[in-house]
């Protein structure tokens, strides 16, 4: 009877390098024992040594467990090669031979990882010191120091089976074992065990030692030995396969007894180093004081690189060199089956090698299993010579049958709706030539099906899903091998269903406008989906990870304000297609700035002068609108400055006038180019000098501030006490002013909109808005002539909640403060969309009013600022406007408020008979889209109003 070792797809090779041996010592684990026989020890996690090891508290440390074990109890070491055990561990405590003490490196079922225990410098990473009945097993073991690894002392009934003794070769002579036995033990097994070059001796057994077995190891260029066994009785050295091109493979001596069988050799020429002291010794040596004790047959010296016989000494025997195991046979009398001139990998043997089915099953010592665990078996493609019913290989390794199960071997179809209706056959092979049967398991819970290789089975899908479906190819013996296909679908009747919804992204109360947030729903059914693909609606897609199973949350950054569809298409596995839409509006937010005075320039007349970017400060991230403060003067002619983005067709609009021997003021925004570049047109005949200051950005690529805009209110009048001062504010004096926390302005808000008037004035001066708590931002207010009252629109960042008011003027004024809004977290405020400026009121032309008529005193006209000029229809919350009162009749003042509201008592804009005023206006706007102006004075007036851009409510709908 043979058994075979299953292989899916592949037949089986394990080809091993010098200096590296992949796949030795890899065994099988061992099941974990009965709870409460159990220590565990594992530094990776909580543990303490001073408790009882159980595995929710292990032991941090191997030898508090080696302590307090007691017969019978398996100490289970958990850890990897990435948390080794660097400790020098002494086990003295004994078990029984009906409870012998076990230590366990084998991982547990849920973990791949083996424990590794670290040899420190000092002393063996493990002693066994005067025991007796105890196993270590499936225990690794890191060298660095090229020392002694694992040592057993003055013991007995010691077993050591699938340990594996790793380093990187040494480059100058050590002195080390890996596994030492001394003269005072007995009865000690050394099996199934790994041991790479880093040590003098793979397995030393010291003079003395009794009864101790060497079998089925697997050792690698040992400096000074594989296997050293001195003055040691009745010691076998079985199926061990060492390569050795440095130093004797087995050798006995010192009065050695025993038997070497099954053993394999494996040399290569090498030159004598310091890492290579001996590289012309024996494969094999036995002393002339143990020949006489030593049987040895069926042992093969074989080379590693070529397959002409090896030119070293093959055996050295009583003192006597052979070169060939002919040589040997012939001189002593053993090793009537040794093979030679041969070459063999040092790892499992080819097909048809002379090393299959040729080793001794009787030899003591022997196993039922090779170094790996796998069974030893009867290959059905090799003649058998060697001696016993069980046909082992030679060396440490055995030969497996190869079970081939093909890659075509796939359901047909792989894929439709249910009742879904399948075959599925194998045309699996056995490399030895076995019969097989196959089993196919569907995967929906009914009974296996059955065949014999080339021959389908069927099988109906009733109920829609994904199925894995497993087939089990099965030797008469029960060798066994399986594949598995994860692709079946039986579809249902109707696609998945797509959601799709979207939301801006914000952070710690401000808003990146123009970044979207998209969720895309998990389906009902996610194994149906093939793959979904995102179109954001602004040119670019993305195709989204295919795993459905939890909600994808993928992130756009759109490159300009706008509207975008985003369209969500899915595609299931059948070729069927939703979609899902999802409408986001990319606007801006809004940076305050601290005003920097650093552009002066004088435009010609009907001259233009380009702002750059870099001196607009508008070439960060995303910014499409800049809010400015013009300052004119020197004025030859009365006109006025047009601002617009560089490269685009100038507007009839205008953003502040002038006229000879006046400084005016003004706060404007003006729509940016994708470079940043502004135009400022001077429409006057004369020239005229600017001075320019950014005091905001409007951006949709950064963190930044909504806007609140509020009905107008009153904060501030010194003539009536309100806002705490009832006097007028002398010359070269300052007022504080409260703004946050007041009115609906949060302590927290990062900059308000305010009106600020002085009237009543007693000389020409000018107004400026600072911040309280530094000196940094700091804006220009109106200016004035004697007697004159002036308004002007600021933006001014607040730090404390407090701004103050600096009468720049020889004698006192009235000042007048009007709340127009304030910009902070995004709750509740609103979002910017600028536009191309266009004039959207001239009562000069009844554009925005139907007629040409001047606004009366005490008159209101209704302006309707949205549904036109890229201004949405709906959910608009503001306009910022510039008003211009050309040449007045009289003096007096405008009020900008929300259409359907009362009248605030506030100032808009101030005018002077015989004078042209313009005035930002950042006004909030009635529920039905439409502001209200009221001329408070007492002559007529003609208005315009030019739309410099909209607020609308964050987020979108």
């Amino acid at each position: 009877m043979h058994r075979s070792r299953p292989v899916v797809g592949l037949p089986l090779a394990l080809v091993v390098a010098v200096g590296a041996m992949s796949g030795w010592g890899s065994g099988t684990a061992t099941a974990a024992p009965e709870a409460g026989g159990t220590l565990y020890v594992n530094h990776g996690v909580a543990c303490s040594d001073t408790g009882t090891g159980t595995q929710s508290l292990p032991f941090c440390t191997v030898q508090a467990a080696a302590d307090v074990v007691e017969p019978g109890d398996t100490v289970r070491i958990l850890g990897s090669s990435l948390s080794a055990y660097s400790q020098a561990v002494t086990l003295t405590r004994s078990g029984t031979s009906d409870e012998p003490i076990t230590f366990s490196g084998a991982p547990l079922p849920t973990s791949r990882s083996q424990a590794v225990l670290a040899t420190p410098a000092s002393a063996p990473a493990l002693t066994l010191k005067g025991v007796h009945d105890v196993r270590v097993e499936s225990l690794a073991f890191s060298d660095e120091h090229h020392s002694d690894v694992v040592a057993v002392t003055g013991s007995d009934h010691v077993t050591l089976d699938r340990l594996n003794v790793a380093n990187s070769a040494p480059t100058v002579p050590v002195t080390g074992t890996a596994i030492g036995v001394d003269g005072t033990s007995s009865d000690v097994t050394v099996s199934r065990t790994s041991i790479y070059a880093g040590t003098a001796y793979g397995v030393r057994v010291e003079s003395g030692a009794a009864r101790v077995t060497v079998t089925t190891n697997a050792i690698l260029s040992q400096q000074q030995g594989g296997i050293a066994v001195s003055g040691a009785a009745d010691t076998d050295v079985t199926s061990n396969t060492v390569f050795t091109p440095c130093a004797a493979g087995i050798s006995l001596d010192g009065g050695s007894s025993g038997v070497v069988e099954n053993n394999v050799a494996i040399t290569l020429n090498s030159r004598q180093s310091k890492a290579c002291p001996a590289p012309t010794a024996p494969l094999y040596a036995v002393s002339a004081d143990s020949a006489s004790r030593v049987t040895a047959d069926y042992n093969v010296a074989a080379s590693g690189g070529s397959a002409s016989t090896p030119a070293r000494t093959e055996y050295s025997w009583a003192g006597t060199s052979y070169a060939t195991s002919a040589a040997f046979r012939g001189g002593t009398g053993q090793g009537t089956h040794d093979l030679d001139g041969i070459t063999a990998p040092p790892g499992t043997p080819s097909e048809h090698s002379p090393l299959i089915d040729s080793a001794d099953a009787t030899a003591p010592g022997e196993l039922t299993t090779d170094q790996e665990g796998h069974p030893r078996v009867d290959d059905l493609l090799v003649a058998d010579t060697g001696n016993g019913t069980s046909r082992p290989d030679r060396g440490a390794l055995e030969r497996q049958d190869t079970l081939t199960v093909s890659a075509d071997d796939d359901p047909t179809p792989p894929k439709g709706l249910a009742p879904l209706g399948i075959s599925m056959k194998t045309d699996a092979t056995s490399a030895w030539g076995a019969p097989l049967a196959y089993s196919v398991d569907f995967g929906d819970g009914s009974d296996p099906a059955t065949g014999t290789p080339g021959m389908p089975v069927a099988h109906t899908y009733a109920t829609p899903g994904r199925y894995t479906t497993r087939i089990t190819v099965t030797e008469p013996d029960g060798t066994s091998a399986q594949k598995s296909y994860a692709g079946v679908a039986a579809g249902t009747a109707t696609p998945p269903t797509t959601a799709l919804s979207v939301a801006p992204d914000t952070a710690s109360g401000q808003v990146d406008a123009g970044s979207a947030q998209f969720t895309v729903a998990a389906p009902a059914d996610p194994w149906e989906v093939a793959y979904r693909t995102l179109d954001y609606g602004d040119g670019t897609r993305e195709n989204l990870l295919s795993d459905v199973q939890e909600p994808a949350r993928p992130s756009h950054q759109y490159a300009a304000p706008g509207t975008y569809t985003a369209t969500l298409t899915q595609t299931d596995l059948f070729g069927r297609t939703t979609t899902a839409r999802t409408t986001f509006h990319a606007a801006d937010a809004f940076v305050a700035m601290t005003p920097q005075w650093d552009t002066e320039k004088t435009i010609a007349a009907h001259g233009v002068l380009k702002l750059s970017a870099a001196t607009l400060r508008a070439d960060s991230n995303g910014t499409d609108a800049v809010q400015l403060q013009l300052v004119t003067s020197n004025a030859k002619a009365s006109g006025a400055l047009t601002l617009y983005p560089h490269g685009t067709t100038r507007p009839a609009t205008g953003d502040t006038t002038f006229e000879p021997g006046r400084t005016t003021t003004a706060e404007t925004t003006v729509k940016v180019t994708p470079t940043g570049a502004v135009d400022l047109y001077n429409g006057s005949s004369g020239a005229v000098t600017v001075n320019v200051a950014t005091v905001g950005l409007q951006t949709h690529a950064q963190y930044a501030d909504t806007y609140h805009p509020v009905t107008p209110a009153r904060l501030l009048d010194t003539r009536t006490g309100t806002g705490g001062t009832r006097s007028p504010v002398a010359g070269n004096h300052s007022l504080t002013l409260t703004v946050g926390g007041t009115h609906g302005v949060p302590a927290n808000a990062d900059a308000v909109v305010l009106d600020v008037t002085a009237t009543t004035t007693k000389a020409s001066g000018d107004l400026t808005v600072a911040t309280h708590s530094t000196n940094d931002s700091v804006v220009n207010g109106p200016y004035w002539t004697t007697g004159q009252t002036a308004t002007a629109q600021v933006v001014i960042p607040v730090y404390d909640g407090k701004v103050v008011l600096h009468n720049d003027s020889k004698a006192s004024a009235n000042l007048v403060a009007d709340l127009a809004g304030w910009y902070g977290t995004t709750a509740n405020g609103s979002e910017f969309l600028p536009v191309t400026p266009a004039r959207i009121l001239n009562t000069r032309t009844g554009t925005g009013t139907g007629k040409v008529a001047r606004l009366a005193a005490h008159a209101t006209l209704k302006l309707k600022v949205t549904g036109a000029h890229g201004v949405p229809a709906t959910g608009v919350t503001a306009a910022d406007l510039n008003l211009t009162v050309p040449s007045a009749s009289g003096s007096g003042y405008l009020v900008a408020f929300p259409d359907g509201t009362s009248r605030p008592g506030v100032y808009s804009l101030s005018f002077t008979k015989g004078h042209t005023t313009t005035a930002r206006t950042l006004v909030k706007a009635g529920t039905d889209g439409e502001i209200a102006l009221y001329n408070a004075g007492t002559t007529s007036v003609d208005v315009y109003a030019d739309l410099l851009g909209d607020y609308d409510v964050f987020p979108a709908r």
